[in-house]
């Protein structure tokens, strides 16, 4: 017998027979317990806590505390013990006042937070140089491939700036190929494929890059590559350093009569610097702390844990810490993850993980198949169609995975365009992103779908409380033991590693 069976078997002895055995239930079914005017409310607060911070709640900032602070109020206010998890990790931070100056052939400076952001984790420099394209691809829906590959720079000027445009592969594959022609700086501009892709951005390289490397809007982007043929000349100056940081999870548990089998459910908190993060991801917070206000009014027979990353935003930090400090006997003692990011976006699609890989080719640790059935089963039974999204490394789910945890959850998509065949099965508008905020300013209050967030969320609140009341088997079940998850271990973590910072937009 499994100790989830044997504590189970302990409160009916206590009892003296089967049938006074403890009643698991919720005072009224947990999806009905969630509104949408709740849920509204904590998007609200969200907004609110990222306007009083220069608009945002990017990680270490005032914004983050004060979000931290607003759900461990509420869950505090709901009941339970709250634990901060703390976590270190590798940032990066400026020494001095980036510089951009066109030196020829009509002289300029750059206004830094205007015109140009240096990259995280830029090189160090102040280089003097004329500039030089590298396979640029302009006009809208391109499909940039600049500087992936070594041809691309095929006759590159050794020492010249290179004039770098975003797309197809990762900034620090860029920034590498560029080093090794022989650049002295970087300038990258936005794809400008599509309106999500067309603002000034910052890129997000690997600790730490060789070159100065910073980042422009689409529209100076090609401003620069039209200067080209007048022989276009730039200084670009640089000073950081790599610094430890700190941050925090928030984890509160609502206890069941089992002691493993413990169902975790989770949503990043941060947002990116660039923006309030009130569709990426206050949406998935509301949904995961109402979920929690409702469920402490349970009595469960499996325990739940309720988790609100730090970091992720950085490249999953806060949950791959939390996942790395577990103990054989704590990652055996849960059931499943179930990951809520963006669940409300404006122009949205209803995708579900591809536990099964029926779509997508590889399925999600064992148990993940089920996962996605239960999610599918919910929506399908009220008419509500799905598609499925790859587990591809850009979430929360991807530390778990990288163990062999079942995983699954709800997406309705970021920067990619919604094309006709999905906007006839989800309504929206055809050939425009899911979100066209998304890792932008405008990711504020006005930046979500109300309705779908209530649907989602209860959605979830349904698969939940099933597994929690014993209404259906856990998932994780047949996968449960430290020695199966480590078998199915390395198959998942060459894959989040190649994705690791995606969660950053890094391509």
């Amino acid at each position: 017998m499994t100790s989830r069976g044997l504590a189970l078997a302990a409160l009916v002895s206590l009892t003296g027979c089967a049938d006074e055995a403890p009643t698991f239930a919720c005072p009224q079914p947990l999806e009905d317990a969630i509104t949408q005017a709740a849920l509204v409310a904590h998007m609200e607060a969200l907004a609110d806590l990222a306007q009083a911070d220069a608009g945002t709640r990017a990680a270490t900032t005032p914004g983050y505390a004060a979000s931290l602070g607003y759900v461990e109020g509420a869950l505090r206010d709901a009941g339970y013990v709250v634990t901060r998890d703390a976590f270190e990790y590798t940032d990066y931070e400026l020494l001095s006042v980036p510089v951009v100056e066109v030196v020829a052939p009509a002289p300029r400076a750059l206004v830094p937070g205007v015109d140009f952001l240096s990259a995280r984790f830029s090189g160090s420099g102040d280089v003097t140089a004329p500039v030089a394209a590298v396979d640029l691809a302009l006009g809208p829906d391109n499909a940039s491939t600049s500087a992936c590959e070594p041809a691309d720079f095929d006759g590159f000027p050794a020492g010249a700036i290179a004039l770098i445009q975003r797309g197809s592969c990762a900034f620090a594959t860029k920034e590498a190929l560029a080093a090794e022609a022989g650049a002295s700086a970087i300038v990258m501009f936005n794809q400008g494929n599509t309106e999500a892709r067309v603002d000034l951005f910052t890129p997000r390289l690997d600790p730490v890059a060789t070159l100065p490397v910073v980042g422009v809007s689409y529209g100076l982007g090609v401003e620069l590559a039209d200067a080209l043929s007048e022989g276009l000349e730039l200084r670009v100056e640089v000073e950081g350093r790599s610094v430890t940081s700190r941050s925090e999870n928030l984890l509160a548990d609502a206890p069941g009569a089992a002691d493993d089998g413990v169902i975790v459910v989770g949503a990043h908190l941060d947002s990116v610097p660039a923006g309030p993060g009130i569709n990426d991801n206050g949406s998935g917070t509301a949904a995961v702390l109402e979920l929690a206000v409702q469920a402490g009014q349970c009595t469960l027979q499996q325990p739940v844990r309720f988790a609100f990353w730090g970091a992720e935003e950085l490249g999953l930090i806060g949950s791959a810490s939390y996942v790395r400090g577990l103990s054989d006997e704590g990652l055996a003692a849960l059931a499943l993850y179930l990951n809520l990011d963006m669940i409300a976006s404006p122009n949205f699609g209803r995708f579900l993980y591809d536990g099964d890989g029926s779509t997508y080719g590889d399925a999600g640790p064992p148990g993940s198949a089920a996962i996605e059935a239960a999610l599918a089963s919910y929506y399908a039974e009220r008419g509500l169609p799905t598609l499925e999204v790859p587990f591809d490394g850009r979430s929360d789910y991807g530390p778990f995975i990288a163990l062999g945890v079942p995983a699954g959850g709800i997406f309705t998509g970021a920067e990619t365009v919604k094309t006709a065949e999905i906007a006839a099965i989800f309504g929206g508008a055809a050939d425009a992103p899911y979100d066209a905020c998304y890792h932008r300013e405008c990711d504020d209050r006005g930046n979500y779908d109300a309705r779908e967030l209530h649907v989602n969320a209860r959605a979830v609140a349904h698969v939940v409380e099933a597994y929690a009341l014993g209404r259906a088997p856990l998932p994780g079940d047949d996968a449960a033991s430290p020695t199966t998850r480590a078998a199915n271990a390395g198959r998942w973590t060459a894959a989040v590693a190649a994705h690791a910072g995606c969660a950053d937009d890094e391509r």
